[in-house]
């Protein structure tokens, strides 16, 4: 955006000031993008979801209820914001904005499309998970500072939720830390370019140049020996096709899932339990400040879960067009964001599906889910993925005379990696769900268990 300013403006103003107003632009867009994507998730899922159900859902305001998030928005600015009389109007006040405000800097490392980073960070994994924690304070704050039994009993539980899955979910990514060596989201993509199974590892050394070409004829490890391996960079050397991708990312939708407060894990807002959890004594702009933030949570981490499990915006073609060069470079970039876009909306209709096909979980369910399956898994999937670099990069002198690959080629390599990986992983998912199996039992202790909870 800075050079593109530069090259519209010239010398007119100074450069600082140029650099500014990029970044502004920059904020601006993404969060139009946030915004627009939001009203579109709100209208689908209703729409969806009245389909499963056999109803119509919104049909009457603009073609196929397109116009009814409009006005929906134009009912939420206008209606009356009441505060409780005996709550801290300071506290009711600010928690819609503490819950808002790291969603939205969630979206600025997220790489959009091949070149279109709002901000490369290196450690951009670690400010991801760093600054979606702040989310529950603002949830707490909701609970506490509106003085109502029922919206703190939510607050409470929704706070539980988000601790509880949010350890498995950082477990998860971490596997993928491990794997590519780094924190980057932007360079995630690039490293999961080339083919399903064996992917961007063999086609190049420097992952930043993994996307320019159709074909590469580097090995895996610079200055290394083997011969060299040419591989067609079709863009779908995804981490999902791996073993300890597919676990990782099964594990992390699951806990995008709880911390999205999607069903079945939406007892943080078990309206036919306590109300409406933590937002019961929310009204007006402050209520639907609270809906715009868990939208845009849910794309947020349906937009994490594809950059670092789907590709990003890998896809076919992609590295076709950026090896073409001059103007070809921008319609790669383009058709970089409709591939991460489309994953996007392909996540976002899987959690629209659980919602119309499972019912709530109990608390107690919820809690045994996530420490007693999800954290075990994910335990298990760090091991995976430490052997998994073990066995692709380490030299027989690093594993102390126990075992000698370095004779292997890197495509033996890799497949050793990924069958080892899919035994440990497969046995040890099998394993874990079947002591966590519950007892089938006859109708009267059945019956007994069910007056007993």
């Amino acid at each position: 955006m800075t050079d593109i300013l530069r090259s519209l403006i010239g010398n007119a103003l100074p450069d600082w000031l140029i650099v500014l107003i990029a970044y502004l632009l920059v904020t601006v867009i993404v969060l139009l993008f946030a915004v627009g994507n939001f009203i579109m998730m709100v209208w689908a899922e209703r729409r969806v979801v009245a389909r499963m159900q056999d109803r119509l859902g919104p049909n009457r305001v603009g073609p196929a209820g397109l116009l009814q998030p409009i006005a929906d928005a134009v009912k939420m600015f206008t209606k009356e914001d009441i505060v409780p009389r005996t709550a801290d109007r300071w506290v009711h006040l600010l928690a819609p904005v503490v819950s808002l405000a790291p969603v939205a800097l969630m979206l600025a490392v997220i790489p959009w499309g091949r070149g279109w980073e709002p901000v490369d960070l290196h450690v951009a994994i670690l400010y991801i998970l760093a600054v979606s924690a702040v989310s529950g304070v603002g949830l707490m704050m909701a609970g506490w500072g509106s003085n109502n039994k029922f919206a703190l009993l939510g607050a409470m539980r929704a706070v539980a939720q988000l601790v509880s899955y949010e350890i498995p979910a950082v477990i998860s990514l971490l596997a993928i830390v491990i794997l590519v060596g780094g924190m980057s989201l932007a360079q995630l993509p690039y490293l999961q370019a080339g083919v399903p199974l064996l992917g961007a590892s063999i086609i190049c050394g420097d992952p930043s140049g993994c996307a320019s070409w159709l074909y590469s004829t580097t090995t895996l490890f610079p200055g290394s020996t083997q011969a060299p391996v040419q591989v067609l960079d079709v863009g779908l050397g995804w981490l999902v096709f791996t073993p300890v991708g597919l676990l990782g990312f099964a594990i992390f939708f699951i806990a995008a899932l709880a911390e999205g407060e999607r069903t079945p894990f939406d007892i943080p807002e078990a309206d036919s339990e306590i109300v409406a959890g933590y937002m019961t004594e929310y009204s007006g702009m402050k209520f639907a400040v609270f809906y715009i933030a868990q939208y845009i949570l849910n794309f947020t981490l349906a937009a994490l879960a594809a950059t670092a499990f789907l590709g990003g915006w890998q896809g076919p073609g992609v590295a076709a067009l950026a090896s073409m060069g001059g103007p070809w470079i921008h319609a790669a970039a383009a058709l970089s964001a409709i591939y991460l876009l489309a994953k996007i909306w392909v996540l976002f209709f899987v959690m629209i599906w659980l919602r119309g096909a499972f019912p709530r979980l109990r608390v107690d369910q919820l809690m045994d889910f996530a420490w007693k399956l999800l954290l075990p898994l994910a335990l298990v999937n760090i091991g995976s993925a430490a052997l998994v670099v073990s066995i692709t990069q380490w030299t027989g002198a690093q594993w102390g005379g126990l075992v000698n690959l370095d004779a292997l080629t890197t495509w033996q390599r890799q497949l050793i990696a990924v069958a080892v990986s899919a035994i440990i992983n497969g046995a040890a998912t099998y394993w874990i769900l079947s002591i966590n199996q519950r007892p089938v039992l006859e109708p009267e202790a059945r019956d007994e268990e069910w007056a007993a909870t």
